[in-house]
């Protein structure tokens, strides 16, 4: 019954189609058109095409051997299968093939190809479905020589050729409809379903054996699936092959069809692309999103290989943060900043670019626009494996106005600092200023009380003459360091010596720890001898009577630590952040100046300060220098 079934319903194209399947190499002539069509495999192994000429395909054999061909075709009957040998033009080279002819119905001839191998057992292939006794066939052992003289005998008539083994074609065929990975249905010129494999019947969810000889529309109307029958239609009317893809509802299935018309009706395709179709929605879906959101941020995104050389991707807003074209960035890849950015920066930005190969990294750099547009850029960039491939991914952005603002800050804050400042200068100096005038006032008018004052009137100068050394310290610059070897105990000793007497008075106990295999550190020794002076001073303020002083000192890693702890009263954390700020102070007559001045040289040194305090427990400054 499948036979019939088969029978009845293909034609030339199905055949081909299905030796594709078999990887046969087919040769359809029809003579009446004077045309070739060529299967699948032969078209990969020769330089056949799909349909040629047939003066085209004979000259696809080697000239010698074109007669040999030529006769075939004449003398092939349907009684008669002729077996031709000839040296087809390979890709590689030419190669001797044997050809079987069979003339079939309105004068078309099958014409199967098979390579022959010199020196080899060669026999008709078992597959050539058209000899009624394939499996008996003789096999022929040729020497070179045999092989040689045969040749020149082009073509040899069988005396009593077999008739074609049907039986063996559809057996192969029916092995490979049964088993196609997608739906196979032939529908005749009647519009009547006479096939259908198992496949199809699975993805349609019905058993098509039993509607054999039934009207498609009897199965499927065409109100409902009028998209279906305008595409057979098309492909009847084209005489082409039609694809198209359809949603059946039924199914809930995605399905791609494929109409290919014959001369008995047409051949249906129908494969299930449902999985797909969700993974490209899907896709589609994403790529939507990452467009919506790189159209609409002021942002560049970028994707470049491993070497810069390459530009994967870059989002549209390129032109607009850089003022260059896309193609001047694609035409020279790794220096295209260089036509905008500062020439100081090139070593920055190339370096910045390179450490992005091998770790999260971003740079800052200024740019100028070719519309004289000055911008600040900060891009960012780190690498990432895809399999085997190694990219690198960052984002640009325009931080102008971030860099303006950061701009205003600063000059706000030293302006607010120059103003803090001189108010302070003004406020300290007018009291010592107010004192003296007063005293001054009262020697005028009492001239014999004027050397009373006189003590006082120096305090008072000494004073102003403090403020304006601590204010000429501050301004003075780093450049004027000069770095010598210094003795750090010998330091520290000179200091303790230098308020011995301040430390007598209080009975204060001061305690040294110097844990250096050499107390000897490179820095400028009147700096890092006020500085020492400043901290111990004030923790010697600090203390009551009989209250202790420590002062230790560590050297390890390339760096001096010095710590000065007192055991005072302390500071509450509100105060100790404010610590530094200019004429802040908890001294009855200090001015706040000190600790500037101290941080100050500490910077100018190179090394870093800072403060730990608690209320009644006392305070400590840890001081770290280089050691040179």
């Amino acid at each position: 019954m499948l036979i019939e079934r088969m029978h009845c319903g293909l034609e030339e194209s199905d055949v081909l189609a299905l030796f594709d399947l078999i990887d046969q190499n087919v040769c359809l002539i029809n003579l009446e058109t004077k045309t070739v069509t060529c299967s699948r495999s032969l078209q990969k192994e020769s330089y056949a095409k799909e349909q040629l000429h047939l003066d085209d395909w004979v000259d696809l054999f080697y000239v010698y051997d074109q007669f040999g061909i030529q006769h075939s075709l004449k003398h092939v009957t349907k009684q008669k299968t002729l077996y031709s040998k000839a040296r087809l033009l390979f890709k590689e080279n030419h190669q001797w093939v044997r050809c079987a002819f069979k003339q079939l119905s309105h004068r078309r001839i099958v014409v199967v190809i098979d390579p022959l191998y010199q020196d080899e057992e060669v026999s008709i292939p078992h597959r050539l479905p058209f000899t009624k006794d394939i499996q008996q066939t003789s096999t022929v052992k040729e020497s070179s020589e045999e092989f040689t003289l045969r040749t020149k005998n082009q073509t040899r008539t069988l005396d009593n050729p077999p008739d074609m083994n049907f039986a063996e074609l559809h057996k192969q065929m029916k092995a490979i409809t049964e088993n196609f990975p997608h739906g196979l249905a032939l529908i005749n010129k009647k519009w009547e379903l006479t096939y259908a494999n198992p496949q199809m019947e699975k993805m349609l969810g019905k058993d098509l054996q039993s509607h054999y000889k039934h009207k498609l529309w009897q199965l499927y109307p065409i109100s409902d699936y009028y998209l279906f029958y305008r595409h057979y239609y098309m492909a009847l009317e084209m005489e082409q092959p039609v694809t198209f893809d359809a949603y059946m509802q039924e199914r809930k299935m995605y399905a791609r069809i494929t109409i290919y018309p014959t001369d008995d009706g047409f051949t249906i395709f129908i494969q299930d692309v449902t999985v797909r179709k969700k993974y490209l929605h899907a896709l589609q879906e994403a790529e939507k999103r990452f467009s919506l959101l790189a159209d609409n941020i002021k942002d560049v995104f970028w994707i470049c290989d491993e070497s810069f050389a390459k530009l994967i991707y870059v989002s549209p807003r390129f032109r607009d943060l850089f003022g260059l074209p896309l193609e001047e960035r694609e035409q020279d890849p790794l220096t295209w900043w260089e036509q905008i950015a500062d020439a100081d920066c090139y070593s920055y930005i190339r370096d910045g670019y390179r450490k992005m190969r091998k770790e999260n990294s971003q740079i800052e750099y200024r740019i100028t626009t070719p519309e004289n547009e000055v911008k600040w850029i900060r891009t960012r960039g780190f690498p990432v494996q895809d399999g085997k491939e190694k990219y690198i991914v960052g984002i640009s952005e325009d931080i102008t106005e971030m860099k303006e603002k950061e701009s205003f800050m600063r000059k706000s804050e030293q302006l607010s600092a120059i103003t803090q400042m001189s108010a302070g200068i003004a406020h300290e100096i007018k009291n010592p200023l107010t004192a003296l005038k007063g005293f001054m006032q009262l020697g005028t008018a009492n001239p014999d009380l004027r050397e009373s004052y006189n003590e006082l009137l120096l305090s008072e100068v000494n004073r102003i003459e403090s403020i304006v050394n601590d204010f000429m310290m501050l301004a003075k610059p780093a450049s004027s360091i000069q770095i010598e070897e210094v003795n750090i105990k010998q330091t520290v000793d000179y200091v303790i010596e230098l308020y011995q007497s301040l430390i007598s008075e209080k009975d204060i106990s001061i305690h040294t720890s110097i844990a250096c295999s050499d107390s000897a550190i490179h820095s400028d020794p009147n700096r890092f001898k006020q500085i020492l002076i400043n901290i111990i001073k004030n923790a010697i303020e600090a203390v009551d009577c009989h209250g202790e002083i420590r002062v230790d000192v560590v050297c390890e890693d390339e760096e001096a630590l010095i710590k000065i702890s007192d055991d005072g009263k302390g500071l509450s954390q509100e105060k100790l952040k404010r610590l530094g700020e200019p004429f802040f102070t908890t001294k009855k007559d200090g001015t706040g100046l000190g600790i500037m001045v101290t941080r100050k040289m500490v910077d100018d040194l190179g090394g870093r300060i800072s403060y730990a305090s608690e209320e009644g427990e006392g305070t400590s400054v840890t001081i770290l220098f280089p050691i040179k």
